[in-house]
């Protein structure tokens, strides 16, 4: 690195997880190996916090920012109509400071002489990715390399896995959290929503070393915490701790998973885990695998408990929710509408292989759609990079024309729905006063990104330099 770029080097990458731990680096060390002889990934010593390692002032202008303008309609000799074929693009000079956009102006225009300035080199600027249901508290990467094992009883199998692996692992929890996050901002991503174990096997282990990671990357992401009784609220007995770990503080969202499956007591663990969110002023983010039989009365009693409860409405995710893919139009149009007017979210990680989600459906009918990662690299699902721009990929290659309209929609999957440009082909962001919190990729627009998932060569925090290189101008 020389002095004509600001660049997170590799030791930099590493050094974002704060002094004392290891993070993950940017690819395998030659030859390393664990004691067991299996290959690991390549860390190092971190000696430097996030904070010295973002090194961008706290005002520069960034030349060359490729923004989208609007959609271009053709019309093409075998189609009766017009239709968009392309996106245009204009490039701009951004002028960054105190963490926002302060100025979006004319590439021409005159810098003040003195100012720090960076080219951006013509790459197209989007919007911060968000990954939104993740577990960025248990997982196999930042070391060995382990294959999801079979089962034959279903969860259990998984649960009598976690009883095992967790003590194992919570020594370690802090580092392969600082590789996740790591790799989020690899791939775009500031702004997290991670589940976090209370059980007792772990106890509030896994919650302090999350909190701690957090602490340390405050610079560089934005994060909330649901606290998740994996073992079962009620089947592990679980509830006091939950109670814990609420009264700690920084928890955002109370989980749960299965009532039926896992509790076999839906009323009791629904009504459960809706007082402890109404004891603590905090939202829902319940887990619900279930077949339609037994989830969507689920669902209904929670929404019962929002109809009474006002303070929940706006305020509580239904997480997976594969049961409403069995359902038929109409039956699926009533849920959301009921959804729709309480405020519910559907998280989803995109499930592959099966029935499709009708994710598609669900946002076109008004219901706020989140995606994630879900597990990453762990025992409960070998796959997972934190990607999600991938995520859209994969739910414009499921759910949409391979258009360029439909493609550029697909965006928003990835990034909350801010997006460059509205249905109209009105350009909507940035704007002056948006959060620079953004990425730079070699893309031409929208479309092309999500369907050609491009490097991200730079990713910004609030201003700051999450990940990446940036080189200077002139």
């Amino acid at each position: 690195m020389n002095g004509s770029q600001v660049e997170l080097s590799r030791r930099g990458f590493m050094a974002g997880a704060g002094a004392g731990s290891l993070a993950l680096g940017l690819g395998l060390a030659a030859g390393a190996k664990a004691a067991d002889g299996k290959s690991m990934i390549d860390v190092g010593a971190v000696t430097t916090p996030v904070s010295d390692v973002t090194k961008l002032p706290d005002a520069y202008h960034l030349l060359n920012v490729r923004l989208e303008t609007g959609f271009v309609e053709e019309k093409k000799s075998w189609l009766d109509a017009p239709v968009i074929a392309h996106t245009s693009t204009e490039l701009k000079t951004l002028r960054i400071a105190g963490g926002k956009i302060a100025e979006i102006l004319d590439s021409k225009a005159a810098i003040p002489a003195g100012t720090a300035t960076y080219d951006a080199q013509g790459q197209l600027l989007l919007p911060t990715f968000r990954d939104m249901h993740i577990h960025l508290d248990k997982t196999f990467y930042g070391g060995p390399w382990e294959a999801t094992l079979p089962r034959e009883h279903g969860r259990a199998d998984r649960i009598a896995q976690e009883r095992e692996i967790l003590p194992k692992l919570l020594p370690l929890a802090e580092e392969r959290t600082a590789a996740m996050v790591r790799l989020m901002h690899l791939h775009g991503t500031t702004v997290c929503r991670s589940h976090c174990n209370v059980d007792p096997v772990s106890k509030l282990g896994n919650l302090e070393h999350l909190k701690a990671s957090f602490e340390r990357f405050k610079d560089t992401l934005d994060s909330k915490i649901i606290i998740f009784p994996q073992h079962g609220l009620l089947a592990s007995n679980s509830v006091e701790l939950m109670r814990e770990a609420l009264k700690s503080g920084g928890v955002s969202y109370v989980g749960g998973v299965d009532p039926s499956a896992f509790d076999n007591a839906m009323e009791k663990s629904v009504d459960t885990t809706v007082q402890l969110a109404i004891d603590f002023n905090v939202g829902i983010d319940i887990h619900i695998h279930e077949p339609r039989q037994t989830a969507i009365p689920a669902f209904n009693r929670i929404m019962d408990h929002m109809e009474k409860n006002k303070q929940l409405q706006g305020n509580v995710t239904f997480s997976h929710a594969y049961s409403l893919a069995e359902l038929s139009k109409e039956e699926l149009s009533d849920i959301a509408a009921r959804m729709k007017a309480l405020g519910v979210t559907l998280a989803s990680a995109v499930p592959l292989g099966k029935d499709a989600m009708p994710l598609r459906e669900l946002h076109e009918a008004g219901i706020k759609v989140i995606c994630g990662t879900d597990s990453t690299m762990d025992w409960w699902d070998s796959f997972g990079n934190c990607d999600m721009l991938q995520k859209a990929n994969e739910i414009a290659r499921i759910q949409y024309r391979s258009t360029e309209f439909e493609i550029n929609r697909t965006l928003g999957y990835a990034t909350g729905f801010v997006t460059p440009l509205n249905d109209k082909g009105e350009q909507v962001w940035p704007k002056v006063g948006d959060e620079a919190s953004m990425n730079l990729l070699p893309a031409s627009c929208s479309a092309e990104a999500v369907a050609r998932l491009p490097v991200r060569n730079a990713v910004f925090h609030k201003g700051k330099l999450a990940y990446g290189t940036l080189p200077k101008a002139g």
